[in-house]
């Protein structure tokens, strides 16, 4: 628990106060945050870091960073929060946001076995790195 508030912490106090303010820096070090959460942390202190994640990756002036920060930050984010969900045996709440993942993937449309395929070996190529 205290993994989590001390990460509740950290996020409050990186949160721009105002959201024309977010820059592709601030939104690379909430992606590295959130990632190494879901690597190394807690179901807890991912869950958590993923969702603070996806609200800033939500918001209209991060999506106008996609070019410097990648598209698809959203998707493999819902993509992770799914896959938390699903390892939790919570099936209902992981296939709202595998749909969820799906509808905001860009590119080449892939099946949620691929998306899932792709992501897995992302994340365990970057385990080591984190």
């Amino acid at each position: 628990m205290f993994k989590v508030l001390t990460l509740a912490a950290l996020v409050s106090l990186a949160v721009p106060t105002n959201a024309n303010e977010i820059t592709a820096e601030f939104l690379k070090k909430e992606l590295k945050l959130a990632h190494s959460q879901y690597i190394k942390g807690s179901s807890d202190s991912a869950l958590y870091a993923l969702n603070a994640l996806s609200r800033i990756l939500e918001l209209d002036s991060a999506k106008t960073l996609q070019t410097e920060v990648g598209p698809n930050n959203l998707a493999f984010t819902y993509l992770r929060i799914g896959l938390i969900y699903e390892h939790a045996g919570d099936q209902q709440q992981a296939n709202s946001y595998f749909a969820k993942a799906m509808n905001a993937h860009q590119g080449e449309k892939l099946q949620l076995a691929e998306l899932k395929a792709y992501i897995t070996k992302l994340d365990k190529s970057a385990a080591h790195l984190i």
